[in-house]
């Protein structure tokens, strides 16, 4: 058995932001492209110049806070796990940390 002693806190943060941003942008892709496959059908109904208008707008809103998302997903998901592991470190200086076997 192998004890895991503490975790870097700047690996957590690599790690958390890239996983986080991963999820954002796979989940948030599909419903991006919900969005505007049913703003596409809602601008069609409309009709004429203004549902165009207003499905232009409304699909140029959702990918701008799309790539605004994967940002601030990023951030939020490194600084919490470098939080986590910042933690981790501070329970396993008193309990003696995680103890994994490794083969």
């Amino acid at each position: 058995m192998q004890t895991i002693r503490s975790i870097s806190i700047g690996s957590a943060f690599k790690v958390g932001a890239v996983t986080s941003i991963l999820l954002f942008a796979v989940i948030g892709g599909l419903i991006l492209l919900l969005q505007l496959l049913v703003g596409g059908m809602i601008g069609m109904g409309a009709g004429g110049r203004e549902g165009a208008g207003f499905f232009g707008a409304m699909a140029g809103f959702g990918i701008v806070a799309y790539l605004f998302g994967i940002v601030i997903y990023g951030i939020v998901g490194g600084i919490s796990s470098a939080l986590t592991a910042l933690i981790y470190n501070i329970v396993a200086g008193m309990v003696g940390g995680l103890q994994v076997s490794l083969d």
